[in-house]
């Protein structure tokens, strides 16, 4: 545990087995404040959830971290991929002095976070998944398919042009599938995009990742803290379908499908996820309903 905490909204950062595991509080450490980890997903960084952050203090100590994702991380003893966040989420948990912490994940964080509530259950005291995309806990043949078909509609543009080494393409059809508005990357605000420019060398590591944790429905099922699954409604069938699943498999799990929103909502409206994870901490008995 640090001997002192960080000045108000300081950056900093815990070596974790060989990186440097960045990240920022938010608001004042109070006695009995819920701590509330904020995991962001591909192309971010620990600014990508802050504005959610920012609208959370009152409430809890909310704290976003750069989950190591670079091409130069290259740790043997914990290769990139959702066993690697899972273990970097554990050690930043123990780090903090935080345990049991409320981890509200994002996309390929997700199934980090979920891996950690079935395979460390007590460093876990609630969950938020928005959106997890990787489908290891579906059975069903025909949803299956369409996962994968949707998934290599959205996937194999960002593939072809890594493979030419057009970083920017690539980067710029991966949010656009994301989003599902060709142009959207071009056209999103301007701090967005800089955050996912400066993240574009996480490419190559996402296509060399290792096998996602291999959660099955058993898994999910044994899960006991509070839950929320969410995801937009017009959101991808890749990230929809996955998402109804593990709702559907994680006992008194809350299934929240948001009105007019998609995959990429935390930055589109980070005033309306802030709200969805309020709620999420109220219903989880973290923090006072309102």
């Amino acid at each position: 545990m640090p001997t002192r905490w960080p000045d108000l909204g300081a950056t900093t950062y815990f070596n974790i087995a060989g990186a440097e595991l960045h990240y920022a509080l938010r608001g004042e450490v109070r006695r009995g404040a819920p701590f509330v980890l904020l995991a962001h997903g591909a192309f971010g960084d620990l600014r990508s959830l802050l504005p959610v952050a920012d609208r959370l203090e009152d409430a809890c100590i909310p704290v976003t971290m750069s989950l190591p994702a670079l091409a130069g991380d290259a740790r043997p003893a914990r290769p990139f991929g959702t066993g690697g966040q899972a273990e970097d989420l554990a050690d930043l948990i123990a780090a903090l002095g935080a345990a049991p912490a409320h981890i509200v994940a994002w996309s390929f964080a997700a199934h980090a976070a979920l891996a950690l509530a079935c395979r460390r259950p007590e460093l876990v005291a609630s969950l938020f998944l928005f959106e997890p995309g990787f489908p290891t806990f579906v059975t069903d043949p025909a949803t299956l398919a369409a996962i994968e078909e949707d998934t290599l509609a959205a996937f194999v543009p960002v593939a072809e042009a890594v493979a030419d080494g057009d970083f920017d393409a690539a980067l710029a059809h991966a949010i656009d599938a994301a989003a599902r508005e060709p142009g959207y990357f071009a056209r999103q605000p301007e701090a967005y995009r800089i955050i996912h420019r400066d993240n574009a060398g996480t490419l190559p590591a996402l296509f060399a990742q290792t096998e996602p944790v291999p959660l099955g429905p058993e898994d999910l099922a044994a899960i006991t803290c509070p839950v929320t699954v969410a995801r937009g409604e017009h959101t991808r069938a890749c990230y929809a379908l996955v998402t109804d699943a593990a709702a559907a498999l994680v006992p008194g799990a809350r299934h929240e499908v948001v009105a007019d929103a998609g995959h990429l909502l935390p930055e589109q409206d980070p005033a309306r996820f802030a709200a969805l994870v309020r709620a999420h901490l109220s219903a989880a008995g973290a923090i006072a309903a309102g």
